[in-house]
C-alpha cells in the first residue's frame, strides 16, 4: 500500500482567526508534528475572514523547509492566468519546489460580478487558464492565444522547477470541483482531482469517472492522483467532538447534518478508522480542515499531526 498522507487546511475561519503569531508558530512546528503539506481556501466574498493566498504561501515556505505547500483551491477564473504564473513560480521558487497548485471555479457567484468577469463560459475559461500556466511554466518564451487569452512572446523567469512525477513536466495541477464538469476537466488537464467533503462511495464514484473519462480523452494511462478535505474536530471522544462542533453545525443550519456526515470526529483511533474506509477506496491523500475555535485551533494542528500523521508515517515505516 501507498504511504497514506496527512495534510492540514488552512482557512474556513468561522469561528474565527487565530493571530498571525499563531500561525506561523504552528507552521514552524508541523514538520515535527508529522504532516506532509498545507493547503489554503481561496475566497473573494466570504461569511468569515479569510486570508489572501499567495501572502500565506510566502509566510509558510518561510517558517517550513520539506512540506508541500499549495491552494485548495484557487479560483483562478478570478485573476489573469499570467499574473498568476507569475506568482506561483516565485513561490516554487522560494519554497525551493515545494508548490502543488490545485485550481477550480468556485461555487460563490458573486465573486465572479465582483471582479466584473462574466459567469458564462467559467468552464472553458479555466481551461485555457490551465493552459496557459503549463505554456508559460514549460516554454521560455511562450505564446498563447485562446478564445479569453492572447498573447505572444512572454518569458517568465524563474520558472518553476521540472516536475518528473506527472505527465506534463509543470509545477502539479490538481483540479478541484465535484460537476460532471470538474470531473472531466480533471480527466483531460489535470495531474490530480482534489475531492472535498464527499463521503468513501462518493469519493470512490468520483475517481470511477475520472477513469473512465480519461480513457476517452485518451489517457487511459495517465498518472492522476486524488486527495480530498474532509472537515475534522479530534477530542476524546466523538460524544464530546460532537459537543465541541456544535457552534459550528448550529451556524450551517440545515446543511449541517450532510456537513457531518462528510467529517472524521472523534478520538484519534475513531479518525483513523473514518479515514480507513476512504483508504480502502484507494486514497491516500487527506487533508483534514480543523473545525476549532482561535484557542483550540493550534492544538488540533497538533493532534492531527501526533495523532493521525504520525500514525501513518508509522505503519509505513
Amino acid at each position: 500500500m501507498k504511504q497514506v498522507k496527512i495534510g492540514v487546511g488552512f482557512g474556513l475561519w468561522r469561528l474565527g482567526m487565530p493571530p498571525a503569531e499563531t500561525i506561523a508558530r504552528v507552521a514552524e512546528r508541523a514538520e515535527d508534528w508529522g504532516l506532509d503539506s498545507f493547503w489554503l481556501s481561496d475566497h473573494l466574498l466570504a461569511p468569515s475572514p479569510e486570508l489572501d493566498v499567495v501572502a500565506t504561501l510566502s509566510l509558510l515556505a518561510s517558517r517550513t523547509s520539506r512540506m508541500k505547500l499549495g491552494p485548495s483551491v484557487l479560483l483562478l477564473n478570478l485573476r489573469h492566468p499570467l499574473m498568476v504564473a507569475k506568482s506561483f513560480a516565485s513561490l516554487d521558487y522560494l519554497s525551493n519546489g515545494r508548490m502543488v497548485m490545485a485550481v477550480g471555479t468556485g461555487a460563490n457567484l458573486a465573486d465572479y460580478a465582483a471582479c466584473g468577469i462574466p459567469v458564462e463560459g467559467r468552464g472553458k475559461r479555466l481551461d485555457e487558464g490551465i493552459e496557459v500556466l503549463r505554456t508559460v511554466w514549460r516554454e521560455r518564451v511562450a505564446s498563447y492565444h485562446g478564445r479569453f487569452f492572447n498573447f505572444d512572446n512572454v518569458t517568465i523567469e524563474p520558472r518553476p522547477a521540472a516536475r518528473t512525477n506527472n505527465d506534463f513536466g509543470t509545477m502539479d495541477i490538481w483540479v478541484g470541483g465535484r460537476s460532471d464538469a470538474a470531473l472531466k476537466r480533471a480527466a483531460r488537464l489535470a495531474d490530480g482531482f482534489f475531492a472535498s467533503f464527499q463521503t468513501p462511495d462518493e469519493f470512490g464514484a468520483s475517481m470511477a469517472k475520472i477513469r473512465d473519462y480519461a480513457a476517452g480523452y485518451g489517457r487511459a494511462n495517465a498518472h492522476i492522483e486524488s486527495g480530498l478535505i474532509l472537515l475534522c474536530r479530534i477530542s476524546s471522544s466523538r460524544e464530546r467532538a460532537l459537543e465541541e462542533m456544535r457552534p459550528m453545525l448550529t451556524a450551517m443550519g440545515r446543511g449541517a447534518e450532510a456537513y457531518l456526515e462528510r467529517t472524521v470526529y472523534g478520538s484519534p483511533d475513531d479518525v483513523i478508522a473514518r479515514l480507513s474506509e476512504y483508504v480502502a477506496k484507494g486514497l491516500d491523500k487527506f487533508v483534514l480542515w480543523p473545525i476549532a475555535e482561535p484557542d483550540a485551533w493550534p492544538k488540533q494542528i497538533e493532534l492531527v499531526g501526533r495523532e493521525i500523521a504520525a500514525h501513518y508515517n508509522k505503519t509505513t515505516a
